[in-house]
């Protein structure tokens, strides 16, 4: 027979006596929301009780709360049997032994998370007891036989991050420091891993060439001489440019990307690398023969100051304005409606859908300066999310033609639910479509007129078509709006 070891629940106080648990540690459960109903006999006290409260460092406010229920076949003591002993170790498929729990950390834990016994909603029978025993069993064959010392907390976070991932390639779990590139993205930052690649013809690969010290791919293991074969779900070969693994590998500062890669002469393997080397990223404008080029590189919640200061800052006068998105990987969709809303009154510029089909849009203001403008937006196969929605908007409204390439095709939405002061989860909440209803996920936006040879040129192609077709009638910017004025 297991030695029975007797403990105070740190929740509900009461005396509760377990059997001996083979797992060594449990510090590293803190934040997890599946183990600790297996220590505390309040969850199991009544067995008409139809849930199970499932216990979290931080409630998730913004979500739908989480409800775990128990098969009919667990064994439910009620506080009339021997002692308050708990069995439902046994029907989770595992022993606990609790000999070496750390209580008093566990303690500590509850009283720094004062929310942790707050009780979330998860369907009957949505997480089976032998699921989580292979979870448990899991980690401890990691933590104990592992080639490597791994830090529990650092295993913990992978699995949460594990999670995410694998429901889409844009949910995540954000860290502290990918959390505050996240918040500082939205002020004007862009994020890189720190590395320089190429592709070396002589081996028919893409080589990591150079990798910053103290970078993210440096803290990822990466080396220079590494290959790289695959970025997300895109594998690499000869057929990819310099610019197209490049863009790729920068982005909105805070996400992740995962990364297939080898020394040379062994074994493929996977690691996650996030975009945490900033980068200051600013709208620019100039004038060619009085038409106003302006790059928007992403969307940020001052983007639309940027682009009325760089027109403005031009001093001149002008009688067409072309955007060029090209390379946008998106970013704050209400700042792309800003923008929309200085060359159109009122139009429709996007549909939302959530999960159960419910609906949003969004319109432009009522204040279009330049609503007269003649207009154009150039735009590549690397312009996302954001960027399709203020190309698609313009295009369907006739208000621009749009000149180069497909655009990427990415119509999610990702919300950001903060799990406490440093940390959040990016999670996929719902999906766009164009103002009307046109899907842009894994489409993209088409080019009115697809423009090929080299996009050097494609500025001046494009520059070319607004000198023929624009009018003589002149404008200018003299002062900047807020948000608000429109």
């Amino acid at each position: 027979m297991p030695k029975l070891v007797t403990k105070p629940c740190i929740f509900c106080q009461k005396t509760l006596t377990l059997k001996p648990l083979k797992l060594k540690s449990l510090k590293f459960i803190k934040g997890w929301i599946l183990l600790l109903p297996v220590f505390c006999q309040t969850v199991f006290a009544n067995p008409s009780a139809t849930t199970m409260p499932i216990f979290a460092t931080t409630p998730i406010a913004t979500t739908t709360p989480i409800v775990a229920e128990i098969p009919n076949e667990a064994k439910v003591p009620n506080e009339a049997d021997d002692g308050g002993e708990v069995e439902i170790a046994d029907d989770l498929g595992f022993v606990p032994d609790l000999s070496e729990v750390d209580v008093d950390k566990l303690a500590q834990i509850a009283e720094e998370n004062p929310d942790i016994g707050q009780a979330a909603n998860i369907p009957l029978g949505a997480i089976a007891p032998s699921t989580i025993a292979k979870f448990v069993k899991m980690i401890d064959v990691v933590r104990q036989d592992y080639v490597e010392t791994v830090d529990d907390e650092q295993l913990f976070v992978n699995a949460m991050n594990g999670v995410l991932t694998r429901l889409d390639p844009y949910s995540e779990y954000l860290d502290a420091k990918a959390f505050e590139n996240l918040r500082l993205f939205t002020e004007g930052d862009v994020g890189s891993i720190g590395v320089q690649v190429s592709y070396h013809p002589d081996e028919k690969m893409w080589v990591f060439d150079d990798v910053l010290a103290n970078s993210p791919a440096d803290q990822a293991g990466i080396q220079p001489g590494y290959y790289l074969h695959q970025i997300n779900d895109n594998k690499l070969n000869d057929e990819q440019t310099q610019q197209d693994i490049e863009q790729v590998l920068s982005g909105i500062a805070g996400t992740s990307l995962k990364l297939t890669i080898s020394d040379k002469g062994r074994r493929k393997h996977s690691v996650n690398v996030q975009r945490n080397l900033v980068e200051q990223q600013s709208v620019q404008a100039r004038m060619d023969q009085g038409v106003v080029i302006v790059q928007i590189p992403v969307f940020q919640n001052n983007t639309l100051q940027q682009v009325m200061r760089a027109i403005a800052g031009l001093e001149e006068p002008f009688n067409a304005v072309i955007l060029d998105v090209r390379n946008n990987p998106g970013g704050v969709l209400s700042s792309a409606n800003d923008v929309a809303s200085l060359f159109m009154n009122n139009k429709m510029l996007v549909q939302i859908k959530n999960r159960n089909g419910l609906q949003e849009t969004m319109k432009t203001y009522h204040n279009a300066r330049l609503a007269n403008v003649p207009l154009a937006v150039i735009q590549n196969r690397y312009s996302a999310s954001a960027a399709e929605v203020l190309a698609s908007a313009l295009q369907e409204n006739q208000r621009a033609k749009i000149y180069g390439e497909t655009s990427y095709g990415k119509g999610s939405i990702q919300s950001i639910i903060p799990v406490n002061d440093n940390e959040a989860v990016k999670l996929t909440v719902a999906h766009y479509y164009s103002g009307k209803g046109r899907q842009i996920d894994g489409v993209g936006v088409k080019a009115d007129v697809e423009l090929k040879n080299g996009e050097k040129m494609w500025e001046n192609q494009v520059l070319q078509q607004m000198l023929q077709t624009s009018r003589p009638t002149f404008y200018q910017l003299h002062n900047t709006p807020n948000v608000q004025e429109f």
